[in-house]
């Protein structure tokens, strides 16, 4: 399945200012989604799936979307920003092909990547310490926002 990262949009089948409650029932339709066992607690806009992707929704004062941050599925779903694979590249060229479109801010020795003017940031808890080391290697979280959400 491919996941459609379109900031200021949205991210699939939830939107950028739609209401709260139908962004946490669109969450529920993304295929391979996993609800909750029974009597557990989940945080409100957030949802898990069977394909280890988790996908958060945060929200304004008014309780609409204002960002949509999804992690990293381990199989099954390919998370695209104007076609880039954000998690099936290594980051250095997700930074690259994103860089030929955008100017990037990249803090933290390449940690996280903000695009503002796309309203887009991308996110890994560390880095690799060799060329050939997987741990840091691919980015963990792409995160979509609202307008104004960076200001």
């Amino acid at each position: 399945m491919d996941l459609i990262v379109d900031p200021p949009r949205g991210v699939g089948p939830i939107a950028i200012g739609m209401p709260f409650d139908k962004a946490e029932l669109a969450l529920k339709s993304i295929a391979g989604f996993v609800p909750p066992e029974p009597g557990g607690r989940v945080a409100p806009g957030f949802a898990h799936y069977d394909s280890e992707m988790s996908i958060a929704v945060g929200q304004d004062r008014s309780r609409n979307v204002r960002s949509i941050e999804v992690y990293r599925p381990s199989r099954d779903v390919n998370v695209l920003f104007r076609g880039i694979s954000v998690f099936g590249l290594a980051a250095d060229e997700v930074i690259r092909r994103i860089s030929d479109v955008a100017r990037l801010e990249i803090e933290d020795g390449g940690r996280q990547v903000l695009a503002p003017e796309l309203l887009l940031s991308l996110w890994r808890g560390t880095l690799p310490g060799r060329p050939e080391d997987e741990d840091g290697r691919y980015f963990e979280a792409v995160l979509a926002a609202a307008p104004g959400y960076y200001d």
